[in-house]
């Protein structure tokens, strides 16, 4: 189709006495324009691919990756939604350990001044933030049962 689209282009300004040097320049642009709309995934809405799900073991990787996706938002900052995660973990894995969440001493002794205040901000933290605060609760060492 691309083809015939610089031929018949090519005639046309052939039959109008462009210079064979236009005509070539012309053709070879509408071949190459061709070949990019012809690849081109035109009125095709982008999707993510699909995890595989169902018989495999670890049923909550659907929402690992959803979850994933939505954690950083635009500026750098950890959102709404990441935050209210953060805060879910943390506080299963305190009580794990002995700990108890609401208790802000035994909490910056287990993970560290800046994970207390990662997990106690009032605004978003940076990603690195978060991520330390992770990593500590990764790294938590307590009274397991």
């Amino acid at each position: 189709m691309t083809g015939l689209a610089a031929g018949t282009v090519g005639l046309v300004m052939l039959l109008l006495a462009f210079e064979p040097a236009n005509i070539a320049l012309a053709g070879a642009a509408v071949a190459v324009l061709g070949a990019l709309i012809g690849r081109a995934d035109i009125g095709r809405e982008p999707s993510l691919p699909q995890l595989p799900g169902g018989g495999r073991s670890g049923g909550q990787r659907h929402e690992i990756a959803q979850l994933s996706w939505s954690i950083i938002d635009r500026d750098g900052r950890v959102t709404e939604q990441g935050m209210r995660e953060l805060r879910a973990v943390a506080a299963g894995c305190l009580r794990t350990a002995g700990i108890h969440p609401d208790d802000d001493d035994a909490v910056a002794a287990a993970l560290g001044a800046r994970g207390l205040r990662t997990l106690r901000a009032f605004e978003p933290p940076t990603s690195r933030a978060f991520d330390d605060c992770l990593t500590s609760l990764e790294t938590l060492q307590g009274d397991r049962p």
